[in-house]
């Protein structure tokens, strides 16, 4: 054989290799039997985890909006409701004997109402009934134990002020206080009590209550006085001692000097009286 044929031998040689290669490379690129089917159940089972995973994030995003009552709203919605059954006047502080675990609510919105109250004003320890509304319904009624404060400005002593003493601004100072705290009621500042007396002593530094003082007394038991009479144009006076002792406007006992009679008399000053008939 010539070395053209020969040269011919090896080039269809060649030929035929790189074909065989070629169809194998052709083969490998084919798509396997079932592979396409893998491929798409595995889409769809991830597909499908996310959706639960969107549906387990919706969940847990409703349930943190639900609507909690906590301690603090509860609080603050007796201290709204308080005033709407007691004549308070000053600071309310309420606070819970028991905590308070927080309740679900079936709507934003809620009040609460104080019922089946114990006593019939304010006192420093309190029971109820708590009723809780939202949404139009009632969520549930709790039997509550509670703490209640009553701030008010209230006028107390600054020294030591004896029996018979007229109040006067040096005697006494304002002091905020938790009037509920108090056995008597002190009076507030809002109550003048310019004029007044104490009819007890008062020791320095506590609250001024109603029952430590009186109006100043104008006419003194046993003070002789003016008692004047009028009738129709006549007018007659006459002298009388004081059997009693009381402000102006008050009504007393008084005795004429003379015919040794006792009458009522109202207080018009220091030194006369109105006789009554």
């Amino acid at each position: 054989m010539n070395s053209s044929g020969h040269l011919m031998l090896v080039f269809l040689s060649l030929l035929g290799t790189v074909r065989s290669a070629y169809a194998d490379l052709n083969d490998l690129l084919k798509p396997v039997p079932g592979a396409v089917g893998l491929r798409d159940s595995a889409s769809k089972a991830r597909a499908g985890s996310l959706n639960a995973e969107a549906s387990a994030r919706d969940s847990s995003l409703q349930q943190s909006d639900q609507k909690m009552l906590t301690e603090a709203e509860l609080v603050a919605a007796i201290e709204k409701d308080f005033p709407r059954r007691f004549p308070i006047k000053g600071e309310l502080k309420v606070s819970l004997s028991r905590p308070w675990a927080p309740v679900k609510l079936p709507g934003p919105d809620f009040f609460a109402e104080c019922i089946q109250i114990a006593g019939n004003s304010l006192a420093s320890n309190m029971a109820f009934t708590l009723r809780v509304v939202s949404d139009g319904k009632i969520v549930g009624e709790w039997p509550m134990q509670v703490r209640v404060e009553l701030w008010q400005e209230v006028w107390v002593s600054t020294q030591r002020i004896e029996r018979g003493m007229v109040l006067e601004s040096g005697l006494l100072s304002q002091k905020r206080l938790d009037v509920l705290r108090e056995f008597v009621t002190p009076l507030t500042v809002d109550q003048d009590l310019q004029g007044f007396e104490v009819n007890q002593t008062v020791q320095s530094g506590r609250p001024i209550t109603r029952r430590e003082i009186v109006e100043k007394t104008v006419v003194k038991k046993g003070q002789l006085v003016d008692a004047v009479a009028s009738e129709g144009g006549l007018n007659i006076r006459m002298r009388a001692m004081a059997m009693e002792a009381g402000p102006a406007g008050a009504v007393i006992r008084v005795r004429n000097i003379d015919s040794q009679k006792e009458f009522v008399a109202q207080v018009l000053n220091e030194n006369q009286v109105q006789v009554r008939f």
